[in-house]
């Protein structure tokens, strides 16, 4: 398969412009937003709920909770961004299935992305292990700010991948050069707000009654969701950027 190659004259982002434009896309089409995400939030919060009641004290409840939580967020968390790529770039609404088009193409980028990652992280881990602790701890944990700022770099696989026109984790790369601080500012004020809304929701539910947990869980999931299209327009939106200058003419 080929790839677009990297842009052919100078494209900058505009921070400011980028982060208006992800944030009106969400609060422009708020309704259809809700109508995108309703049923992928039920099934995931469903899932969500059944990973917190087998849970327990011991290190394999844990890891299977965890497990059961990433799997549900992988299925079905996927769908309302897919969906929400493809309205962003192709202007295309919720259809009458539950798994859009385009659904195979992104989870499978995602697997690569992450089968790419893990790697990257069993290396790390492993280098954290080596004597002597005191240089090669900080050094595994610069390289994990340095694996994660890489993930981000590559980011633009996802909207191309939802619309099945995927690119190579080196064409994303590429087509970045000179802007990844740029997307990287735009990323930050796409998702500092949220994360605060998150610690705020957060440290009220440690307030209340144990038994309203599923209250604040469904509230802390909406706000993920949220986050999700915002950060997914703003990908949407410099993928169409970018792409639109590395068409043929």
């Amino acid at each position: 398969m080929s790839y677009p190659s990297a842009p052919s004259r100078v494209y900058q982002i505009d921070v400011v412009d980028q982060v208006s434009r992800a944030y009106r896309a969400v609060i422009d089409n708020a309704q259809l937003v809700g109508e995108m995400a309703l049923l992928p939030y039920l099934i995931v919060l469903g899932i969500e709920l059944v990973a917190l009641l087998v849970s327990g004290e011991g290190m394999f409840a844990r890891a299977l909770a965890g497990l059961i939580d990433a799997v549900g967020v992988l299925l079905f968390g996927t769908v309302f961004i897919v969906r929400w790529h493809r309205f962003i770039l192709r202007g295309e609404a919720v259809s009458g299935g539950l798994i859009p088009p385009g659904w195979s193409t992104f989870l499978l980028a995602g697997v690569k992305l992450g089968i790419v990652v893990f790697i990257g992280w069993l290396i790390l881990m492993a280098l954290a292990a080596l004597p002597p602790h005191f240089l090669t701890t900080p050094l595994a944990m610069v390289g994990g700010i340095a694996l994660s700022l890489a993930v981000l770099r590559v980011s633009l696989i996802f909207p191309a991948a939802a619309i099945e026109q995927p690119i190579s984790l080196q064409t994303a790369w590429d087509w970045l050069t000179g802007n990844f601080w740029r997307l990287f500012l735009c990323a930050l004020a796409c998702c500092i707000p949220f994360v605060i809304v998150e610690m705020i929701v957060a440290w009220v539910a440690g307030i209340f009654p144990a038994l309203t947990w599923i209250v604040f869980q469904a509230a802390q999931l909406a706000v993920s969701f949220i986050n999700a299209a915002v950060v997914a327009a703003l990908l949407s939106h410099i993928y169409r950027d970018i792409e639109t200058i590395t068409a043929p003419a």
